[in-house]
């Protein structure tokens, strides 16, 4: 039976938003909460150390980030995220992964602070019906109160 919450970690601002939420969903339900850093791959096969060295990089920074958020949500909601850190096009390996693991109930996002969605909105809006479970889409200026109300 799906019951777990998949929050995909970037360096975005509104992060916090999806993370807050999913965390106290994921409380609430008695559920997991996976975290997933996607790295983008190296583009220049010329320079094959180079792009290495750069996955590498971009790696640790994914497993950094990934930690911080990890530990804000065990001293905050007092439960431990699954992080996972793939490597590819984003929206395909967010699109891959869910249909692989058939634990994941819903994906949250939150948009973007500024009129734009965020890219991951925008890229992921061309592919919903590839997508297994629903989009859960919060937004980027709503209040800590505002999500508990709605929880």
């Amino acid at each position: 039976m799906r019951k777990d919450y998949l929050v995909i970690i970037d360096e975005t601002d509104e992060l916090k938003n999806a993370i807050y939420f999913a965390a106290k969903r994921s409380v609430a339900n008695n559920a997991n909460l996976i975290m997933l850093y996607v790295v983008r791959p190296a583009v220049n096969a010329e320079w094959a150390s180079v792009g290495n060295l750069i996955e590498q990089e971009e790696t640790s920074e994914g497993k950094k980030i990934s930690r911080l958020w990890s530990a804000v949500v065990e001293e905050k909601f007092k439960i431990k995220p699954q992080i996972i850190i793939k490597m590819g096009d984003k929206v395909d390996e967010i699109i891959k992964f869910l249909k692989e693991d058939k634990s994941i109930r819903f994906l949250i996002l939150a948009s973007s602070i500024d009129s734009d969605p965020g890219p991951i909105i925008k890229s992921l809006s061309k592919k919903m019906n590839d997508l297994p479970v629903p989009l859960v889409i919060i937004p980027g200026l709503i209040s800590e109160k505002e999500l508990d109300n709605l929880i």
